[in-house]
């Protein structure tokens, strides 16, 4: 037995179990410290507020747009349309969904109600803007959202969105009877309580 301790067999055993520990303990340290951070750190990190179309000729960025979830948790978007054409239109229809701007297509905003454009009229002039929500008899009113289904939107106030917002118009000097055109922007955001 003695020359099996003196043999270094021991030494070699107590040196593994020693490097095993270490490196065990600090990997252990590791994971600890990253499960704290995923605890407190993720749930505090939001969904940057975006609104981008995917063509030129309107935008949304100018004044940040606003994610409410009503009462009920059903979900509405209140913005502001920018109108970049350099020509005069008039829209006929708004959209808010979660599906992508790549498939939305002008049949998807005919078979909703209600129409936020009944609210106001739908005529803008080149450079101006239109604010869909809020208070005011100038203003249209905001936008319900939809998810892929064709229902309405439903999200608890803190959630986070995204989605598509679709805008149908028609150039003001376009020919009676001429089809619409379509306009669809990326948004992003956390849904607020309205």
């Amino acid at each position: 037995m003695k020359d099996l301790l003196n043999s270094g067999g021991y030494k070699k055993g107590q040196a593994v179990m020693e490097y095993l520990i270490t490196y065990g303990l600090a990997l252990f340290v590791i994971l600890i410290v990253l499960a704290i951070l995923v605890a407190v750190v993720l749930p505090s990190l939001q969904a940057p507020e975006t609104c981008q179309f995917t063509q030129p000729g309107f935008g949304c960025s100018t004044k940040k747009h606003v994610v409410v979830s009503d009462i009920n948790n059903e979900v509405n978007i209140l913005f502001q349309l920018d109108n970049h054409q350099g020509k005069s239109i008039v829209i006929t229809d708004v959209m808010c969904s979660t599906s992508t701007p790549g498939d939305v297509r002008k049949s998807d905003l005919a078979i909703r109600d209600p129409d936020p454009i009944t609210a106001a009229n739908g005529q803008m002039s080149a450079g101006s803007t239109k604010t869909f929500g809020g208070t005011g008899s100038d203003l249209a009113a905001e936008v319900p959202c939809y998810d892929e289904t064709g229902n309405l939107l439903v999200m608890t106030p803190g959630s986070s969105f995204k989605g598509s917002l679709a805008v149908t118009y028609r150039f003001t000097e376009d020919v009676p009877g001429a089809p619409e055109r379509l306009a669809v922007a990326t948004v992003t955001g956390n849904t607020q309580a309205e």
